[in-house]
């Protein structure tokens, strides 16, 4: 998190974010504390490496393209 908040360079900020929300998933897939949550993925992201979120919401708001492509993506899997 403090490397997102120390840079103003958005795609590091966006390649930071992912870490963090693969670690989120990761943890929670092991220990659910029964919220649900949206594992969501854009395939475009990271030219077309693709990046993953997770998501209180079924919405897609997908944070890699912002207003460019904010509902780009789709639910990869529901966590409960």
């Amino acid at each position: 998190v403090e490397a997102i908040i120390v840079t103003d360079d958005i795609e590091l900020q966006r390649e930071h974010f992912e870490a963090i929300s693969e670690a989120l998933i990761a943890k929670y897939q092991a220990n659910n504390p029964g919220q649900v949550l949206y594992f969501q993925y854009c395939p475009m992201a990271f030219d077309n490496e693709g990046g993953s979120w997770i998501s209180l919401s079924e919405e897609i708001m997908n944070p890699y393209f912002g207003d460019q492509m904010l509902h780009c993506g789709s639910i990869h899997e529901k966590l409960e």
